[in-house]
């Protein structure tokens, strides 16, 4: 355990982890939707995609006993590693999971899956992203959940989940998230997931709840 100032109990530097954000609201997406959940969002991501809506820049650099005492005040045991991409920062997080678990946390993780590394975590959700081209590497775990484009769903069939998803994108007035929700043209993807999901008995409808409910 670290004493949080950047060095363990064997007397070595703590892993520290770049954070863009932490904050304690609602899963609004996939099979756990709706449940109160700590939400740690790593900095940093391998991919750009260009109807991502998440601003995941660097704010902070933590280590895990520093992101533990943050969230400790949080009546809440469910934590989403998510970012930007988790895995792109494996010593600091599998640290993190691991001091979590030790005081009692359900850790679940949000990965675009280009590595296999699930940092030990108890639930995984793999987003693979059409920007990827199929060249996604963790193809087994717990969830898979597409952003729906009208991509060939049977590429992302050939996997081992116990759960598939297909989420809506949204659609905005400005690029990379920016700007408003045109919701006129984000009905229409919502219509049109739907329609897939109805047409592959395997999937089912994500809707970003937390979004609805006006929450992070």
């Amino acid at each position: 355990m670290s004493d949080g100032a950047g060095i363990d109990a064997r007397g070595a530097e703590a892993p520290r982890l770049g954070i863009a954000e932490i904050f304690h609201s609602i899963q609004g997406e996939g099979f756990h939707a709706g449940t109160a959940a700590i939400f740690i969002r790593a900095s940093g991501c391998n991919l750009a995609c260009d109807f991502c809506d998440t601003d995941f820049s660097p704010r902070e650099r933590l280590t895990p006993a520093q992101v533990l005492e943050r969230i400790s005040g949080f009546a809440c045991r469910f934590v989403v590693l998510t970012g930007g991409e988790p895995t792109i920062q494996p010593r600091g997080m599998r640290a993190l999971v691991a001091l979590l678990h030790e005081r009692g946390y359900y850790v679940t993780m949000e990965t675009n899956g280009s590595s296999a590394d699930t940092l030990g975590v108890d639930w995984v959700t793999v987003s693979p992203k059409l920007s990827q081209k199929g060249e996604w590497v963790l193809k087994r775990g717990q969830e898979l959940k597409l952003v729906y484009e009208s991509q060939d769903l049977s590429l992302y069939e050939a996997s081992h989940f116990d759960h598939y998803f297909l989420q809506p994108k949204e659609i905005r007035t400005a690029p990379w998230g920016g700007g408003l929700r045109d919701a006129e043209r984000t009905r229409e993807e919502w219509q049109k997931t739907s329609r897939a999901v109805m047409g592959r008995p395997r999937w089912k409808l994500s809707i970003q709840l937390h979004k609805e409910l006006g929450m992070r």
